[in-house]
């Protein structure tokens, strides 16, 4: 017997583009002559060059920035922090998101708790910082304000075949979008990020103070220069970033070990609780704005319900599905990553042709019949996640989300390694971090505004001939 195997069903492929590409520099040599007068082809170098990669070289949205973006990323690395911290500065503060102290706690070879303490000291003893917060206060106004405007979207929206709105918490999905994909831009949602919003609070609190933040994502540095952004966040760096820092500086971790969890309320803004801003809430490793919605549905409906939780087609892909009785859906939200899956949501929600689907033969071991996805052959009568449908989706650039971020440590040099140990890390973010409500906690949270993007799609132009002489990838 055999199973039928589609092409999405295969891991996340993100195939350059021509417009990304970068032209070869050629450069004319003398001849290679040896000592007998023999001309000699191919010659390599008897130096080696070290490898230099760049971060316009790999984003998770696929690497389409500008020279003027390039130039404005180059005021977020660890050697200009370092390099800001010997200049007249205000203030520190440094906010961490919690897939990167999973990350480094692992790292460090510290249980979570112990990794903030020495994280909070070393930032303390090293560059005096005033503040050492976590992003959790942050993620909760995204929460909050995420569900506010889904509700009063869904309560004015009464075509059953209205489009879903689009997280654009995810810089490399915002950015990709924007670009190359203005007609969605109307489908996002406008809600700041954790990350945004947390700088913003920093700074209400001192506008003066410098803002370290510590992300998962070499994205997020674009999302800290956007216009609409400004003065947000100073400086991100990655965890990767913060091991070359600390490398620099030549320092003993053992030096900054601490036992004092004072340190947690000392170095917390006025106001802010640390039990709260340090933990994580229900849903994704990418913040669980999806289920938080349809969380939020449920508990405010009238009458019997029920959230089931759908598979997609492939592990990229989960549906949140609220039905009553009658199993009639009342409320939906979906998580969605990878570019493969961002690319076939553009296409279910532009009308786009839809490619045709190559059906593979895959053999197995055992006589079991597979599912036929292509033709409405016999299937297992299981429902599937449709994110197309949903109210919602909770978009983001890379495989697996922020805890698949390309930011974080992973030592791992081969491919089923590297996301088994990924898979390890999102399993400690869900059991390490203390799990707060933001639901319950609605009428608590407190906004002085709406933090809200400008979104900037790009103006559709003529398309160009791209030379392919001299190029490579």
């Amino acid at each position: 017997m055999t199973s039928l195997l589609s092409e999405e069903d295969l891991n996340d492929f993100i195939t350059p583009s021509l417009a990304c590409t970068r032209p070869t520099e050629t450069k004319v040599s003398e001849p290679n002559v040896n000592e007998l007068g023999e001309y000699e082809v191919g010659k390599e170098s008897e130096t080696l060059q070290k490898v230099n990669i760049t971060l316009s070289d790999c984003l998770a949205c696929s690497g389409c920035i500008t020279s003027s973006e390039e130039i404005m990323l180059q005021k977020h690395s660890h050697s200009v922090f370092l390099e800001a911290m010997n200049r007249d500065h205000g203030p520190l503060c440094v906010s961490v998101a919690a897939q990167c102290r999973i990350s480094m706690s692992q790292y460090f070879g510290m249980e979570l708790m112990e990794f903030d303490m020495w994280l909070i000291n070393f930032f303390k003893e090293r560059f005096q910082a005033k503040y050492v917060v976590g992003l959790q206060n942050g993620r909760n106004i995204t929460i909050k304000q995420t569900i506010e405007k889904l509700v009063e979207w869904k309560q004015r929206e009464q075509d059953e075949n209205s489009k879903p709105r689009l997280s654009s918490v995810c810089p490399g999905f915002l950015i990709y979008t924007e670009k190359t994909k203005p007609g969605l831009v109307p489908l996002l949602l406008n809600v700041k990020s954790p990350q945004q919003i947390t700088g913003s609070l920093l700074k209400e609190v001192d506008s003066s103070m410098y803002h370290l933040s510590i992300s998962p994502l070499f994205d997020k540095k674009l999302e800290a220069e956007r216009p609409d952004s400004a003065n947000e966040v100073d400086c991100v760096i990655t965890p990767m970033e913060f091991l070359a820092m600390i490398e620099d500086l030549k320092i003993d971790i053992s030096d900054y070990c601490t036992k004092d969890k004072n340190l947690l309320v000392d170095y917390s803004p006025p106001g802010w609780d640390p039990s709260i801003h340090w933990a994580s809430n229900s849903g994704s490793s990418s913040g669980g704005f999806a289920y938080q919605y349809v969380e939020y549905m449920r508990r405010n409906h009238v009458g019997n319900c029920e959230m089931q939780v759908l598979p997609g087609k492939n592990g990229n892909i989960l549906e949140y599905r609220l039905v009553d009785d009658e199993r009639k859906t009342i409320a939906s939200a979906s998580e969605l990553s990878g570019f493969r899956n961002i690319q076939n949501m553009v296409r279910n929600l532009t009308g786009g042709n839809k490619r045709k689907i190559q059906v593979l033969r895959k053999r197995t071991g055992g006589g079991a019949t597979g599912i036929r996805h292509s033709d409405g052959g016999d299937k297992v009568p299981k429902q599937f996640a449709n994110p197309f449908k949903s109210d919602f989706i909770e978009v983001n650039a890379s495989p697996g989300g922020c805890i698949n971020g390309s930011g974080l440590i992973n030592m791992e040099s081969n491919a089923i390694k590297r996301k088994q140990y990924t898979q390890h890390i999102e399993q400690l973010y869900f059991n390490k971090l203390q799990q707060i409500d933001p639901i319950n906690m609605m009428n608590e949270i407190q906004a002085n505004k709406n933090y809200e993007y400008e979104f900037m799609p790009a103006v559709p132009q003529e398309p160009k001939d791209i030379p392919l002489v001299g190029r490579t990838w």
